[in-house]
Protein backbone atom coordinates (compact mmCIF):
# COMPACT_ATOMS: atom_id res chain seq x y z
CA UNK A 1 0.00 0.00 0.00
CA UNK A 2 0.81 3.84 -0.80
CA UNK A 3 2.08 5.86 1.92
CA UNK A 4 -0.25 8.81 2.18
CA UNK A 5 0.06 11.91 3.95
CA UNK A 6 -1.65 12.56 7.63
CA UNK A 7 -2.94 15.71 7.19
CA UNK A 8 -4.43 15.67 10.78
CA UNK A 9 -1.40 15.60 12.29
CA UNK A 10 -0.14 18.31 10.82
CA UNK A 11 -3.33 20.86 10.97
CA UNK A 12 -5.53 19.24 13.59
CA UNK A 13 -4.06 17.29 16.38
CA UNK A 14 -2.96 20.05 18.52
CA UNK A 15 -6.63 21.07 18.42
CA UNK A 16 -7.75 17.96 19.69
CA UNK A 17 -5.58 17.65 22.76
CA UNK A 18 -6.25 21.25 23.94
CA UNK A 19 -10.22 21.77 22.89
CA UNK A 20 -11.24 18.47 23.78
CA UNK A 21 -11.92 18.61 27.63
CA UNK A 22 -11.11 15.19 29.45
CA UNK A 23 -14.74 15.24 30.90
CA UNK A 24 -15.56 14.48 27.43
CA UNK A 25 -12.72 12.24 26.47
CA UNK A 26 -13.77 9.86 29.23
CA UNK A 27 -17.34 9.68 28.65
CA UNK A 28 -18.11 6.51 27.51
CA UNK A 29 -21.67 7.61 26.71
CA UNK A 30 -20.11 10.03 23.62
CA UNK A 31 -20.79 10.05 20.22
CA UNK A 32 -18.96 11.45 17.69
CA UNK A 33 -19.56 12.67 14.07
CA UNK A 34 -16.70 12.53 11.06
CA UNK A 35 -17.45 13.96 8.01
CA UNK A 36 -14.67 13.25 5.91
CA UNK A 37 -12.48 10.21 7.02
CA UNK A 38 -10.03 9.78 4.44
CA UNK A 39 -7.38 7.71 5.77
CA UNK A 40 -8.89 7.53 9.45
CA UNK A 41 -6.32 9.75 11.05
CA UNK A 42 -8.67 11.35 13.13
CA UNK A 43 -10.56 8.59 13.93
CA UNK A 44 -6.99 6.65 15.15
CA UNK A 45 -6.82 9.70 17.57
CA UNK A 46 -10.37 9.49 18.54
CA UNK A 47 -10.68 5.42 19.08
CA UNK A 48 -7.20 5.77 21.30
CA UNK A 49 -8.10 8.80 23.22
CA UNK A 50 -11.30 8.04 23.77
CA UNK A 51 -14.36 6.33 25.09
CA UNK A 52 -16.37 7.18 21.92
CA UNK A 53 -18.81 5.94 19.47
CA UNK A 54 -17.73 7.53 16.28
CA UNK A 55 -19.88 7.88 13.37
CA UNK A 56 -17.13 8.41 9.63
CA UNK A 57 -19.02 9.67 6.75
CA UNK A 58 -17.11 9.75 3.74
CA UNK A 59 -16.84 8.71 -0.20
CA UNK A 60 -13.96 7.74 -0.52
CA UNK A 61 -13.81 9.15 -3.98
CA UNK A 62 -11.57 11.75 -3.25
CA UNK A 63 -12.42 15.45 -4.77
CA UNK A 64 -11.40 18.04 -7.06
CA UNK A 65 -8.46 18.76 -5.37
CA UNK A 66 -4.44 18.96 -6.71
CA UNK A 67 -3.58 16.69 -3.77
CA UNK A 68 -5.97 14.13 -4.46
CA UNK A 69 -5.19 13.86 -8.20
CA UNK A 70 -2.59 11.88 -7.83
CA UNK A 71 -4.41 9.85 -5.36
CA UNK A 72 -5.85 6.02 -5.75
CA UNK A 73 -8.93 6.60 -3.36
CA UNK A 74 -9.77 2.42 -3.42
CA UNK A 75 -6.14 2.59 -1.83
CA UNK A 76 -7.21 5.49 0.77
CA UNK A 77 -10.37 3.43 1.52
CA UNK A 78 -8.13 0.33 2.25
CA UNK A 79 -6.00 2.00 4.44
CA UNK A 80 -9.02 3.52 6.18
CA UNK A 81 -10.67 -0.25 6.07
CA UNK A 82 -7.33 -1.61 7.77
CA UNK A 83 -7.51 1.00 10.67
CA UNK A 84 -11.11 0.53 12.13
CA UNK A 85 -13.28 -2.46 9.86
CA UNK A 86 -12.98 -4.38 13.11
CA UNK A 87 -13.59 -1.67 15.61
CA UNK A 88 -17.30 -2.13 17.01
CA UNK A 89 -17.40 1.59 17.76
CA UNK A 90 -16.66 3.00 14.40
CA UNK A 91 -19.61 3.04 12.04
CA UNK A 92 -18.30 3.32 8.35
CA UNK A 93 -21.15 5.46 6.16
CA UNK A 94 -19.51 5.08 2.16
CA UNK A 95 -22.01 8.06 1.04
CA UNK A 96 -22.41 11.62 0.43
CA UNK A 97 -22.57 13.92 3.66
CA UNK A 98 -25.55 15.08 2.10
CA UNK A 99 -26.97 11.36 1.66
CA UNK A 100 -26.23 10.85 5.32
CA UNK A 101 -27.80 14.09 6.39
CA UNK A 102 -30.90 13.25 4.29
CA UNK A 103 -31.53 9.37 4.97
CA UNK A 104 -29.70 8.47 8.32
CA UNK A 105 -29.13 11.56 10.78
CA UNK A 106 -32.56 13.12 12.18
CA UNK A 107 -32.30 12.55 15.89
CA UNK A 108 -31.70 15.98 16.98
CA UNK A 109 -28.98 15.98 20.32
CA UNK A 110 -27.51 13.10 19.14
CA UNK A 111 -23.70 14.26 18.77
CA UNK A 112 -21.10 15.03 21.18
CA UNK A 113 -18.26 16.50 18.77
CA UNK A 114 -19.00 16.64 15.19
CA UNK A 115 -15.80 17.34 12.58
CA UNK A 116 -15.94 18.68 9.63
CA UNK A 117 -13.22 17.74 7.03
CA UNK A 118 -15.34 16.30 3.65
CA UNK A 119 -15.92 18.30 0.40
CA UNK A 120 -13.88 21.58 0.80
CA UNK A 121 -16.41 24.11 -1.33
CA UNK A 122 -17.44 26.99 0.83
CA UNK A 123 -21.64 26.06 0.17
CA UNK A 124 -20.60 22.34 0.89
CA UNK A 125 -19.00 22.93 3.82
CA UNK A 126 -21.23 25.29 5.20
CA UNK A 127 -23.92 23.00 4.23
CA UNK A 128 -22.62 20.49 6.25
CA UNK A 129 -21.97 22.59 9.20
CA UNK A 130 -25.99 23.50 9.27
CA UNK A 131 -27.03 20.29 8.56
CA UNK A 132 -24.80 18.66 11.31
CA UNK A 133 -25.57 21.17 14.10
CA UNK A 134 -28.93 20.38 15.23
CA UNK A 135 -27.66 16.94 15.78
CA UNK A 136 -25.09 18.88 18.51
CA UNK A 137 -25.84 18.32 21.83
CA UNK A 138 -25.76 21.27 24.14
CA UNK A 139 -22.12 21.93 24.92
CA UNK A 140 -20.65 19.69 22.56
CA UNK A 141 -18.12 20.72 20.04
CA UNK A 142 -17.90 21.49 16.33
CA UNK A 143 -14.87 22.00 14.30
CA UNK A 144 -14.34 22.59 10.73
CA UNK A 145 -10.64 21.68 9.09
CA UNK A 146 -9.10 23.63 6.61
CA UNK A 147 -9.95 26.97 7.77
CA UNK A 148 -6.44 28.49 6.50
CA UNK A 149 -6.39 25.76 3.36
CA UNK A 150 -6.85 27.37 0.02
CA UNK A 151 -7.41 25.48 -3.80
CA UNK A 152 -6.01 28.36 -5.37
CA UNK A 153 -9.07 28.53 -7.50
CA UNK A 154 -11.25 31.08 -6.29
CA UNK A 155 -13.29 31.48 -3.04
CA UNK A 156 -16.08 28.94 -4.00
CA UNK A 157 -13.20 25.87 -4.02
CA UNK A 158 -12.06 26.78 -0.60
CA UNK A 159 -13.79 26.28 3.14
CA UNK A 160 -13.39 29.34 4.54
CA UNK A 161 -15.86 31.07 3.42
CA UNK A 162 -18.53 28.43 3.91
CA UNK A 163 -17.06 28.24 7.48
CA UNK A 164 -17.59 32.18 7.89
CA UNK A 165 -21.22 31.83 6.45
CA UNK A 166 -21.83 28.73 9.13
CA UNK A 167 -20.41 31.20 12.15
CA UNK A 168 -22.53 34.29 10.60
CA UNK A 169 -25.79 32.29 10.41
CA UNK A 170 -25.11 30.15 13.89
CA UNK A 171 -24.04 33.12 15.67
CA UNK A 172 -26.95 33.52 18.32
CA UNK A 173 -26.53 29.32 18.83
CA UNK A 174 -22.56 29.12 19.06
CA UNK A 175 -19.26 30.24 20.46
CA UNK A 176 -16.22 30.52 18.95
CA UNK A 177 -13.63 28.82 20.27
CA UNK A 178 -10.51 28.90 18.29
CA UNK A 179 -9.47 30.23 14.77
CA UNK A 180 -6.22 28.98 13.33
CA UNK A 181 -5.51 26.24 10.74
CA UNK A 182 -9.23 25.58 11.86
CA UNK A 183 -12.29 26.61 13.59
CA UNK A 184 -13.70 25.50 16.53
CA UNK A 185 -17.18 26.24 18.08
CA UNK A 186 -19.03 25.07 21.11
CA UNK A 187 -22.91 25.07 20.82
CA UNK A 188 -24.85 27.00 23.14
Amino acid sequence: MSEFPNWFNITAKANFEALIPSSLRSNSEARALQVGAYTGDATEWMVNKTQWTIDDVDTWEGSQEDAHEQMDFNEVESVYDSRHEENEYVHKWKMTSDSFFNDYAHEPDTYDFIYIDGDHTASQTAKDGLNALPLLKSGGIIAFDDYTWTSGKGSYYDPRPGIDSFHHICQELVELLVVNGQAWFKKL
